[in-house]
């Protein structure tokens, strides 16, 4: 079955208007292509196994470390791996996503029946961003919590802990913007790729190198942020500005992305 097939299986009759027409019905067919397919258990078998596998090595290998010591450096690696591969899944994952369906000339299908851009880049967002939390965040961040009840001297604090998850979703919402908005603006795969992934790098390899300003106008600080919250450090400047930032770019990338969505030839 094509993708122009799938799509206009999925497809029904809708009676909304302005820029929410079409919207529940592409934000359907997205969430089809995630959870009736098997992209959401083999995404949440990769998270399973790259997060708790490390994890679960560092909470048995208890050689010279405290109770204390042995929480903090189990919760501190949970979120910075994740901080750093799940973004990198995310670029790998969505950059065919508008990409795909403009060269298939599913996009350009969709965009002659009633239906706004608006709805067309947001069902998108809403689809991957709920579909990565869900497999990618919630369900390894509760194996992790269940098995370091088992295997941890020191139970982790909850409430917490809920908040480093929300810290990630935010970095989750960052980096699913970013993709599509390079996607609205990049022909091929190639670009969006690059981009996205050379940025994940970048950050992960030179943010102690740059200006501290800028490093905490980006995302990269989020998976530190996340941990610290699970670990119920005081807060302070460095950890309440990459929130505020990110939450601004994210806006920014948002419009981005519609503006240019908006000027496609179809």
């Amino acid at each position: 079955m094509t993708a122009t097939s799938i799509a206009r299986a999925e497809l029904v009759p809708v009676s909304s208007t302005g820029w929410r027409i079409g919207l529940s019905n592409l934000a359907r067919k997205e969430f089809s292509l995630w959870w009736t397919t098997k992209l959401w258990w083999i995404q949440t078998v990769i998270w399973l196994v790259l997060l708790n596998g490390v994890t679960t090595l560092i909470m048995l290998d208890r050689a010279g470390m405290t109770a204390d010591a042995l929480a903090h450096e189990a919760v501190l690696t949970f979120f910075l791996v994740g901080a750093t591969s799940i973004p990198i899944g995310i670029v790998l994952t969505l950059q065919g996503s508008i990409v795909g369906e403009r060269e298939l000339g599913t996009a350009a299908w969709v965009m002659s029946k009633p239906v706004s851009r608006v709805s067309f880049v947001l069902s998108k967002l809403l689809a991957h961003l709920t579909g990565f939390f869900a497999t990618a965040v919630m369900i390894p961040s509760v194996v992790f919590l269940v098995t370091a009840e088992f295997l941890l001297p020191q139970p982790i604090d909850f409430g917490g802990f809920a908040v480093g998850m929300a810290v990630m979703g935010l970095a989750l919402l960052f980096y699913v913007t970013l993709t599509l908005s390079l996607a609205c603006f990049y022909k091929g795969r190639g670009p969006v790729a690059g981009v996205g992934i050379t940025f994940i790098l970048v950050g992960q390899f030179f943010k102690g190198m740059l200006p501290l300003g800028l490093v905490l106008a980006t995302p990269w600080l989020l998976g530190d942020v996340a941990a610290s919250f699970a670990l119920q450090q005081p807060p302070d400047f460095d950890r309440v500005v990459p929130l505020i930032a990110v939450c601004i770019e994210v806006l920014v990338l948002g419009f981005m992305a519609l503006w240019r969505f908006n000027r496609e030839e179809f």
